[in-house]
C-alpha cells in the first residue's frame, strides 16, 4: 500500500487519480462491483477516505470513470477487426447472426466492462453530482453512436435510427445478461440442485448472441417494411 503526500500540482493530481482508477480496476478483478467499498479503495491507495474526495466525489464517480475507460479500451481493441465480423455477400439475417456472435465473444473478453455495465443504472449512476452524471452520459452517448455507425457498416440495411436502437440494445443486454449469468451463491446452488431451473441461469455469450441476433433481424425486417 502506497502512502501519498497531498498533491500540489495538476500533474500530481493526475497521478493520484490514475492510481485510484488502477486500484479500483484491480479490486474488480477480485470482487463484484457491489463489494468495492470506498474504505477499502482508500486503504489500498494509501489515502484517507476524506482525502479521496479531492480526486473523486464518491465511489460511484470512480467506477463511472472506470466504465468510460473500459468502454474506450473495448472500442480500441475491436476497431481493427470490425470489417471482418460479417461476410458482406451473405444475406442480412446471416450477417446479423455473425455480428451478434462477434459482439458476444468480444464483450465476454472484457469482463470488467461487462461487470460495470451490469451495475450502471442500479448502482453507478447514484450518489454522483449532476456534473459527473452529465460527463458520463455524454461519454456513453458518444460510445453508442460509435457502435451504431459500425453496425451500419456491417448491416447497411439498417437506417440510422434503427442502428442507434440496435447499439443501445447491445449495451442494455450486456448488462442484463451479465448479471443473470452470475447469480449469488445460494441461487447457483439451487440451479445445480434442480435441473428444471437451468434455463434461468444462462451462459452469457450464448444468451447474448441469441438475443441480439434476434433483435438485429427484427430491425432489418422492420426497416425493409418501412421502405
Amino acid at each position: 500500500m502506497a502512502t501519498f503526500q497531498r498533491a500540489r500540482s495538476d500533474e500530481q493530481r493526475a497521478v493520484r487519480r490514475r492510481s485510484i482508477l488502477e486500484t479500483a480496476a484491480g479490486m474488480l478483478d477480485e470482487m463484484p462491483v457491489a463489494a468495492v467499498s470506498l474504505n477499502e479503495l482508500s486503504r489500498r491507495v494509501g489515502l484517507a477516505k476524506s482525502a479521496m474526495t479531492r480526486y473523486f466525489e464518491s465511489r460511484e464517480a470512480v467506477l463511472l470513470d472506470l466504465l468510460s475507460e473500459a468502454a474506450a479500451r473495448y472500442r480500441a481493441d475491436v476497431a481493427g477487426t470490425l470489417p471482418g465480423w460479417a461476410d458482406p455477400s451473405a444475406p442480412a439475417p446471416v450477417r446479423a447472426r455473425q455480428v451478434a456472435a462477434r459482439l458476444a465473444t468480444t464483450f465476454a473478453a472484457h469482463p470488467m466492462l461487462c461487470e460495470l455495465l451490469s451495475a450502471q443504472h442500479a448502482i453507478l449512476e447514484h450518489n454522483v453530482s449532476v456534473e459527473v452524471a452529465a460527463r458520463y452520459k455524454r461519454s456513453s452517448r458518444d460510445a453508442i453512436h460509435w457502435l451504431a455507425e459500425r453496425l451500419r457498416d456491417l448491416l447497411p440495411e439498417l437506417d440510422a435510427e434503427r442502428a442507434l436502437r440496435a447499439a443501445h440494445m447491445v449495451i442494455i443486454l450486456v448488462g442484463a445478461l451479465w448479471t443473470r449469468s452470475r447469480p449469488a451463491p445460494a441461487q447457483l446452488a439451487a440451479f445445480r440442485a434442480d435441473s428444471s431451473l437451468a434455463f434461468m441461469h444462462p451462459a452469457f455469450a450464448e444468451a447474448f448472441e441469441a438475443a441480439i441476433a434476434t433483435f438485429f433481424r427484427g430491425l432489418v425486417a422492420e426497416t425493409a417494411d418501412a421502405a
